[in-house]
């Protein structure tokens, strides 16, 4: 897991990534992940987190989170929080850079 204690130039990572979906582990707090997400023409499979609500924040991009309420589209600069147990899924279309914050129970 990586170090919250040194600082992280979150558009520097994302520009470093080259996968089509690849999450990169920044660090832990208060028993929560942050992650790094970059994802490029990709859909994520339906599933859901029994545990823990889901943050995201995009960077970059275009992010569109179905849910069975219906779709968010986020842009740059916005946010989003999936409720824990609520099925979901996230779909970008181009590519995208997220920050993404859950709990590691």
């Amino acid at each position: 897991m990586g170090d919250l204690t040194n600082k992280h130039n979150l558009i520097s990572l994302a520009e470093g990534i080259v996968e089509t979906c690849k999450t990169h582990d920044i660090g832990q707090f208060n028993g929560n992940s942050v992650r790094l997400r970059v994802m490029e023409d990709v859909t994520a499979n339906w599933h859901s987190h029994n545990n823990s609500d889901e943050l995201f924040y995009v960077i970059s991009g275009e992010v569109h989170i179905d849910s069975e309420i219906g779709t968010q589209s986020l842009n740059a600069n916005e946010l989003y929080i999936v409720p824990a147990k609520m099925r979901y899924r996230a779909r970008v279309e181009g590519r995208a850079a997220l920050l993404v914050i859950d709990s590691i129970k």
